[in-house]
């Protein structure tokens, strides 16, 4: 069973980035709002997709993830904090590659907190943590290498393993 970790800059690094409103004061503000301009990035060469995932309350078992070799993609829960299983790749153009269990890791992820997965990360649908949540997904509109996202981009772990963890 997987222990969950804590986000942060080092723990996530070599998955992507984070996306969190900054300690430091606002760069604008007026009466009743305040604002952060541009506290990260996501290089893009094209358009965004823009998409929700309402995720339900289930048992914390992963059997499968999907990934992306041409594109970033940007989560963020709006309504509930959310974990999210991610696993780095060994070969970014293999079309034949599954996600490895040993390497799975765990993030919680606060309501409002975003991440930014690198090209090739393996994920699986974010687990909600204590409620039904609803997050939002922003994603390059360019085909993968190896075929459209939409058919079934899922592929169980190597001997079909599955992944567990708790809170």
């Amino acid at each position: 069973m997987l222990k969950i970790d804590s986000l942060s800059k080092n723990s996530f690094k070599q998955f992507g980035k984070i996306v969190e409103i900054p300690k430091s004061e606002p760069t604008k503000s007026g009466e009743g709002w305040s604002c952060w301009n541009y506290v990260e990035t996501m290089e893009v060469d094209t358009d965004i997709y823009i998409g929700y995932v309402n995720t339900f309350k289930r048992d914390f078992i992963v059997d499968s993830m999907e990934r992306h070799d041409s594109r970033k993609e940007l989560l963020m829960p709006l309504d509930g904090d959310i974990i999210q299983p991610v696993a780095t790749y060994n070969e970014l153009y293999n079309p034949y590659e599954r996600p490895k269990i040993e390497n799975v890791k765990c993030f919680y992820i606060k309501q409002g907190t975003g991440i930014i997965l690198n090209k090739g990360i393996w994920h699986s649908p974010a687990y909600p943590v204590d409620k039904s949540t609803t997050y939002i997904f922003a994603i390059e509109n360019k085909k993968d290498r190896f075929g459209d996202e939409i058919i079934n981009p899922f592929k169980m772990f190597e001997g079909n393993k599955i992944v567990t963890f708790s809170l």
